[in-house]
């Protein structure tokens, strides 16, 4: 028998490279057809061999065209080529701008799912943003994109309590969200049922980009903010103690209003506080350089005795 038209799966051309990006394709490609992935191309390691992102992987293993464009003047000369039957395109977490020669291949656009409640935390890093700022509530956006970055009116939104996770339990929370909130936002925008919101200009924030030294604790820095940062930089780049001769990763702590040594590791009542402006970091789990990560009482013992 012949399927109706109406039941027929839309198709959408999907912009994405990173885990973020393979979840928000895996959930897509149950209710949607991805004609094109459109990711990054294949990097080389130190060792100079080559290995594809997650996303092209997957995308092969499920038989899906994949397109790897190396700059945006690449990315806009080979999707012109191409015959495209997509009135959609979806992006997540692509590492390339999208130009507009881009975005008006597409007869309906292109949506974005952004981590935040835009127009707060614009930018590549809305998760640790929110976490550094101690914010008890985040979300998705979803966007129709513009050149602009992450300046696009809003579709849908949807919140959830951050709960002082880490970052990468955050960004796992929030990537189940996301793959509910997508592919309705898209059936429904797709129907003609959700009409674009401009974002409040006024109320417009941007995050900035994460370095490897934003890891390195600061004892200068209060510590709430310091137990903020362990929660946003774990993963990468990770809240590290440096002494002259040593380093350790603190894993888990929390913020404590205990005076200790500023700048130093010290045993309080069979307890690990690093001293910092204010009070000091109440350590739980410590990683030292080299070793397996450990709790404090394991830490006292073999390196505080």
């Amino acid at each position: 028998m012949t399927s109706k038209k109406s039941d027929l799966k839309a198709k959408l051309v999907f912009f994405g490279t990173g885990q973020t990006s393979l979840e928000a394709l895996q959930c897509l490609s149950e209710d949607f057809e991805i004609e094109l992935v459109v990711t990054k191309p294949p990097a080389t390691n130190s060792a100079g061999k080559s290995f594809k992102n997650s996303v092209h992987t997957w995308a092969e293993e499920n038989s899906l065209p994949v397109l790897t464009p190396a700059n945006k003047q690449d990315l806009g000369e080979t999707l012109s080529a191409k015959d495209l039957d997509s009135e959609l395109g979806v992006v997540l977490d692509f590492g390339m701008i999208i130009p507009s020669s881009v975005i008006d291949l597409f007869p309906k656009g292109i949506l974005n799912s952004h981590f935040s409640l835009l127009p707060k935390y614009r930018g590549a890093d809305p998760i640790r943003a929110t976490i550094l700022n101690g914010d008890e509530s985040t979300g998705v956006t979803i966007i129709k994109i513009t050149p602009g970055l992450d300046e696009g009116p809003i579709l849908t939104w949807a919140e959830l309590d951050t709960n002082r996770s880490n970052a990468q339990e955050l960004r796992e929370r929030l990537s189940v969200l996301n793959c509910g909130l997508l592919p309705e936002t898209i059936k429904l925008y797709l129907e003609g049922s959700l009409e674009p919101v401009l974002q409040d200009e006024s109320e417009v924030s941007h995050t900035h980009k994460t370095s490897k030294e934003d890891g390195i604790i600061d004892p200068d820095k209060s510590p709430v903010v310091l137990a903020n940062e362990v929660l946003a930089y774990t993963g990468w780049p990770k809240s590290t103690i440096k002494t002259p001769d040593k380093s350790f990763i603190v894993l888990t702590a929390k913020a404590s209003d205990r005076s200790a040594a500023k700048g130093k590791l010290e045993v309080i009542d069979k307890e690990l506080y690093y001293g910092c402006e204010g009070g000091s970091l109440h350590i739980t789990k410590i990683q030292p350089q080299g070793k397996a990560p450990m709790d404090a009482a394991g830490f006292i013992n073999g390196y505080l005795k």
